[in-house]
């Protein structure tokens, strides 16, 4: 199903969500610090997979993950997940925040987000034919993509996750390694966009939708490293004519209920 909101349209698989024209969009700026409030009072869940320092799917070596979804009935009201896809449906970027801290290098070596969907296929219609767009920006904020640290569409896996993600759709893990970017100190904004672009195969009319991941009186399950900033993520689609508008708050792309932070990891290394 599919509705109009002003400048944007948007369906999600059980959940209609509306946008905000750029306009409005333009009036945030800046990165917003975590706060206790954000956070809720919450208890560790840290599991054995974050102490073993592995996250991904595969695993791999852990610098950041901002958490597992988590469906809870009680929040019933807050979005599962936002478009994060380059198929035959649509184009839409979800970017999620991370922090490198001082003092801090980090040798990324593979990036990965969590992603619902109907089949998981990636498929561009030639070989290698399983692959992802990732980047990795920093200085990004309201309609400005800021810089582009690098960037390329690289061979990827899709796994299920074991888990049911958003909309009772499946989750996969959508990743790619083999990379080598040294990152310094600072803020930045990444993405791992599934590619189903054959036109001969059905299964790229499928949707993707990155994990919305919230921070209600509990830290995020298997949630490892520095802790992923809330309210600072961005959504690129030329459909909707979104262009890097932010995800959160009132006049968001959720509406104010959810997408203040989204399921996705940093594997590598840190010096």
């Amino acid at each position: 199903m599919k509705i109009n909101t002003g400048f944007f349209t948007i369906a999600l698989a059980a959940a209609v969500i509306g946008f905000v024209p750029p306009a409005v969009a333009q009036n945030y700026r800046g990165t917003p610090t975590p706060t206790v409030p954000d956070y809720g009072l919450y208890a560790d869940n840290t599991s054995l997979t974050a102490l073993s320092r592995e996250c991904g799917n595969p695993l791999g070596a852990c610098i950041f993950y901002g958490g597992d979804y988590l469906y809870d009935p009680s929040y019933s009201s807050i979005a599962g997940g936002l478009d994060n896809q380059r198929t035959l449906v649509e184009t839409a970027y979800t970017w999620v925040p991370f922090i490198v801290p001082a003092g801090e290098t980090w040798d990324v070596r593979g990036l990965f987000t969590n992603n619902a969907s109907g089949l998981g296929v990636l498929d561009q219609g030639v070989e290698p034919r399983s692959v992802a767009y990732w980047s990795i920006n920093s200085g990004v904020f309201a309609g400005h993509a800021g810089m582009v640290v690098d960037s390329g569409t690289s061979p990827a896996t899709s796994t299920p996750t074991g888990r049911t993600g958003p909309y009772g759709l499946t989750e996969y893990t959508v990743q790619v390694t083999g990379l080598s970017v040294t990152l310094t100190p600072g803020s930045y904004w990444m993405i791992v966009v599934p590619i189903c672009m054959n036109s001969q195969n059905p299964n790229c009319n499928e949707d993707f939708f990155i994990s919305d991941v919230e921070y209600i009186n509990r830290k995020p399950t298997n949630a490892f490293g520095p802790a992923e900033p809330i309210d600072a993520s961005f959504l690129e689609s030329s459909e909707l004519v979104a262009f890097f508008a932010p995800t959160n708050g009132p006049h968001g792309a959720c509406l104010g209920v959810g997408c203040d932070a989204f399921s996705a990891g940093v594997l590598g290394r840190v010096w």
